[in-house]
């Protein structure tokens, strides 16, 4: 009996020790987060604590990586790399009325993210694959304004490789400075015929460069940025959003044939914490969706201040827009 107790109890220590091993393989739920709220990778998990690289993961996000850049290539060349020349240098630093350097700033951080995300999955930690993801990130964006100088219609542009090192840069300060958690970069994208806007008359428009459809925001966690005793009565979905567009780029006015004068617009709104307004699903890869839903700003009420004056609506930007 005794044996048979004491085998019991060594095999209850084995099993508790090897789930505390295979549990310290991980970050815990509550060490990874973003400002807070619990974060994931792409399958809803947690990061490794130190890297181990997962052969089939990385076969698999490799190969969706790879066919992310291609498609992107293919679609730049026929949009943007038509005619090409000899390299050059050419700097567009207030083109569309500076919108097009926030746009780098986008793709920079979001070209990080996406590469810092898939490294975790593939078995990464989290440091590791911070600065791996944006070195990637920024690597693929400085191939890209490289094409660009030998395209006949553009150039290297140094504001544009300025403005992807900040993108990359911003999120791995991002990933390992708590407090600047609370900022969040984030994208709309409504075509401008839909809301009474012009469209460029100037070429086929693509996502990537419809200016005047396109506002880039920065989002404000106010809860976590509150005293607490104010917090406590601040809603924990509402956060701010500030945001800059623009409109009438490349736009000819058809009865001058001249072309018309970029006018800004800037923003500021109330946007929405999705993860705290969808609940957490049990299905991981949908909780990663969740989380994606805070890098893109849902129309809301919001105040536009700009070359055509002040003005708000309620679901921005669209809906009744009232002059004041």
């Amino acid at each position: 009996m005794k044996c048979n107790t004491w085998l019991s109890a060594l095999v209850l220590a084995a099993t508790v020790a090897s789930a505390q091993i295979n549990d310290s393989l991980y970050l815990s739920r509550a060490e990874f987060t973003d400002a807070g709220r619990p974060r994931y990778t792409f399958t809803g998990s947690t990061p490794r604590r130190v890297t181990d690289v997962q052969l089939v993961p990385t076969a698999i996000i490799g190969t969706a990586y790879t066919g992310l850049i291609v498609g992107l290539q293919m679609q730049m060349s026929n949009s943007w790399w038509e005619r090409n020349g000899s390299f050059h240098v050419q700097e567009d630093g207030d083109y569309a009325r500076y919108l097009d350097k926030a746009g780098h700033f986008f793709t920079g951080f979001t070209m990080s993210t996406i590469m810092g995300d898939a490294l975790m999955e593939c078995g990464f930690d989290y440091t590791t694959s911070t600065w791996l993801g944006a070195s990637v990130g920024l690597a693929y964006m400085t191939m890209v304004e490289i094409q660009d100088g030998y395209a006949v219609t553009w150039g290297f542009s140094p504001s544009d490789a300025l403005s992807n090192l900040t993108g990359a840069a911003f999120y791995a300060a991002r990933n390992l400075v708590p407090a600047l958690q609370n900022v969040t970069p984030r994208w709309s994208y409504v075509p401008a015929h839909l809301v009474g806007d012009r469209a460029t008359t100037e070429r086929p428009l693509t996502i990537f460069d419809d200016y005047n459809a396109t506002t880039f925001w920065l989002n404000f966690n106010v809860e976590n940025m509150l005293p607490a005793s104010l917090a406590v009565h601040w809603p924990d979905w509402m956060t701010i959003s500030v945001g800059y567009g623009c409109r009438d780029y490349e736009v000819r006015d058809p009865a001058t044939g001249a072309m018309l004068p970029v006018k800004r617009r800037m923003m500021i709104g109330i946007d929405y914490d999705w993860l705290k307004i969808i609940p957490e699903s049990s299905i991981g890869v949908l909780n990663y969706v969740r989380q994606g839903l805070n890098y893109i700003r849902i129309p809301g009420p919001t105040l536009e201040f700009g070359d055509d004056g002040v003005r708000f609506a309620v679901l921005y930007p669209f809906a009744v827009v009232v002059p004041l």
